[in-house]
């Protein structure tokens, strides 16, 4: 009996809430269709796009979706083999023109090194000829010994190390070509960077910065005036190697520092070339000296062309004028042009050095030097250290025998 009651109230409360269900329906039936009435009454294209919208639901909601990995086609390994077989590659240049491939048959070509002697190949057949285009001042990249010797430091430190010196690029023969350079140059210490160009463009911004002033000689090479220009400060350029002028000028700029009165004193630099790529000659370092010391200004040095030519030893500009190398601040070198090799170096006091492994662009943000290429700079400096009367003297030599023979050339005028 009370089973029975049971299944009774049961059924009584499903037939209630079907009844609340019916009426809630009817409600809302009521109440879409009365709006329905009343949108179409007012506004029967806004019943349209409505209707329009719904239908777009239903059919997105109703539509399969793709899913990756679900749609895979599997194929054959035959079906794969044909379809490698049928792949045919564009080619990465398209094909040369009959003007192209004619240029290119009478183009001359290096066959082998290009060291100072080289074989040269056209379409008329090989010649040897003297290579004017190098830099390499010494002959060092003709070098056997260095060769060798390159060879051996590829095979234990491979290419390259990838990495900046500060960071996990540093090699022992990275430190030790450092502390070699500050003895041949003479100065406290050495740093070095991968590329010349980018040396004189670190070394110049790290110290010179916005407000301090800088007096530059106007013939300084493309890369001098490049780092000047990326250290914002500010500049004042002398006549070419003309001391008078520069002394005007130190002594217009000490004038106008003292009419400011108080306040904090720019730092002050001289900046030249220790041989100057665009005309040759060398700055009077001497004289450039006793100017630093008179007004009170720091010099900058670019010896990239003078440093492994000039001087007794081929240490360069202060081995020349035979001056204290401590005399020069900041002084800047290349070893892709005397030695054969590849980056640059500079040499100062410790403090400046170990300033500039910290805020040098060039040093912090660059790879390293590879170890071959410093291997090479190590030797081609010991080698010159140790006699240099075999490599100096006929460096010379050459330069005048060159010199006379431009001379004699009708119209060109030498300076």
């Amino acid at each position: 009996m009370e089973s029975a009651a049971s299944v009774a109230n049961l059924a009584g409360g499903d037939e209630a809430k079907r009844g609340l269900l019916r009426t809630a329906w009817d409600f809302s039936f009521r109440v879409v269709l009365r709006y329905i009435k009343n949108s179409y009454k007012d506004d029967p294209f806004r019943t349209f796009l409505e209707a329009c919208l719904i239908g777009f639901i239903i059919w997105y909601m109703a539509k399969r979706k793709y899913n990756i990995g679900t749609n895979e086609i599997v194929l054959t390994d035959k079906e794969i083999d044909e379809l490698v077989d049928e792949w045919k590659p564009e080619p990465l240049v398209p094909p040369l023109t009959d003007f192209e491939r004619e240029k290119l048959d009478r183009a001359v070509m290096i066959d082998g090194p290009n060291g100072t002697k080289v074989r040269l190949v056209s379409g008329s057949g090989t010649k040897p000829a003297v290579n004017f285009a190098s830099y390499n001042f010494l002959g060092f990249i003709d070098s056997e010994e260095v060769g060798q010797h390159a060879i051996e430091t590829l095979r234990k430190y491979g290419v390259g190390s990838c990495g900046p010196p500060g960071f996990y690029g540093t090699l022992d023969v990275h430190m030790k070509l450092e502390k070699q350079l500050a003895a041949f140059v003479g100065h406290s210490a050495a740093i070095l960077y991968s590329q010349a160009f980018a040396t004189t463009l670190s070394v110049i911004p790290c110290f010179s910065k916005r407000n301090d002033i800088i007096v530059a000689d106007e013939s300084v090479s493309f890369s001098v005036q490049q780092a000047i220009s990326l250290a914002r400060s500010k500049v004042y350029w002398y006549k070419h190697n003309d001391m008078a002028d520069l002394e005007r000028i130190l002594g217009d700029v000490n004038k106008q520092l003292a009419r400011r009165g108080k306040g904090g004193l720019p730092r002050k630099f001289i900046i030249t070339e220790g041989m100057f790529q665009n005309t040759g000659d060398i700055a009077p370092l001497d004289e450039l000296v006793a100017l630093k010391h008179r007004y009170k200004f720091r010099i900058i040095l670019d010896e990239s062309f003078s440093f492994g030519v000039l001087g007794k030893r081929g240490a360069g500009l202060t081995d020349h004028f035979n001056v204290d190398p401590h005399e020069v601040d900041l002084l800047i070198g290349a070893l892709c042009y005397a030695l054969g090799a590849s980056g640059g170096f500079c040499c100062a006091d410790k403090d400046l050095i170990e300033h500039q492994r910290l805020s040098g662009a060039g040093y912090c943000f660059s790879a390293s030097m590879p170890g071959i290429l410093t291997v090479a700079a190590s030797d081609a400096i010991q080698a010159l250290e140790a006699n240099p009367a075999g490599f100096l003297p006929a460096l010379r030599e050459n330069a005048t025998l060159l010199r006379g023979l431009l001379e004699r050339i009708p119209g060109l005028q030498v300076e």
